[in-house]
């Protein structure tokens, strides 16, 4: 490893003008710094006005009220592409409002002939009853009607507002304790750190103690969704990912909300939902911040309002 000694140090030979060009040249200096800062703050300002402009432009599409004035939107953006997404924070915006129409129901025709989703309603609903009638979820307290304050945007025909409750069933992880240690039976857990938004990143796990009568209820199976329970930022609150069952007897810690569907189908949709701008404005409404920490709840995602589309638009 190089390194600079006291003896090297004053063995340097240094160039040293006169005192006046060493005067003028600290000016130039100061001149100089002070033009590169005016620079920066017209890049600075530029790249917003930029920002602004396909935040604008892309605005147009969400608020589109018909397949017609969509495309026509799209048109008048699309001739100008190559000028308007050439930034990171550009391309980001329109992935996002590419996500928005999706699950709006804005991105694909409908077709009329789909089984409405009111009817899967009605079976996920008897096939919840009949899990709580064998015992194998607890039963919830009835959440309220949904009110149309609720409900961000209008739907397709055949789409219908739902709450996450209806469904699935949500619950909270394992509390991370002392008695916790491995010891063993102990068993990978996912921790907040490995929840992404839209991803779960498995490189680094931890183990912890759980018992073998634990295992059945607190075990990730395909397809469950994982949230993050709590976060600084308001951005990341509530981000979530898929489980696609990479490994085997993985559990989860308390800072992340499982959400298990009660039939197969339509789980990566409600995952798209959650991080999907309208989603992610539900979650940070719904969080309550203490001491600079936005915090979800169980009850609280259970709640969530969620459209949901006949089961042909989301495979």
């Amino acid at each position: 490893m190089l390194h600079m000694t006291k003896e090297k140090m004053e063995q340097q030979i240094i160039a040293l003008p006169p005192i006046n060009e060493q005067q003028q040249i600290v000016r130039k200096i100061r001149e100089l710094t002070v033009l590169c800062d005016q620079l920066e703050q017209q890049s600075l300002t530029s790249l917003d006005a930029h920002q602004q402009l396909v935040e604008t432009l892309l605005g147009t599409l969400t608020d589109s009220q018909n397949a017609e004035e969509l495309a026509e939107n799209w048109a008048r953006i699309s001739e100008h592409f190559d000028t308007l997404f050439t930034t990171e924070a550009s391309v980001d915006t329109l992935k996002q409002t590419i996500l928005q129409l999706a699950v709006m129901g804005k991105l694909v025709p409908q077709d009329p002939n789909d089984e409405p989703a009111s009817e899967l309603l009605k079976r996920i609903a008897q096939e919840k009853a009949q899990l709580v009638k064998e015992g194998k979820i607890k039963k919830q307290k009835p959440l309220p009607p949904i009110s149309d304050e609720e409900k961000p945007f209008e739907l397709p025909e055949g789409w219908e507002w739902c709450r996450i409750d209806d469904l699935t069933f949500v619950s909270g992880g394992i509390q991370k304790q002392p008695k916790r240690r491995p010891v063993k039976n102990h068993f990978p857990y996912l921790r907040v750190a490995n929840v992404q938004r839209g991803d779960i990143n498995i490189d680094k796990l931890e183990r912890f103690e759980v018992e073998p009568h634990e295992l059945a209820f607190w075990s990730l199976e395909k397809n469950d969704i994982l949230i993050v329970e709590g976060n600084g930022s308001a951005d990341e609150i509530g981000r979530c990912a898929i489980w696609h069952a990479p490994i085997e007897k993985c559990v989860y810690q308390n800072h992340l909300i499982r959400v298990r569907g009660i039939i197969e189908g339509y789980q990566e949709f409600i995952a798209l939902y959650l991080n999907s701008p309208s989603g992610i404005k539900e979650m940070q409404r719904l969080a309550v911040t203490t001491s600079g920490l936005y915090n979800l709840s169980v009850g609280k995602i259970r709640g969530i309002t969620i459209p949901l589309p006949p089961l042909i638009n989301r495979t």
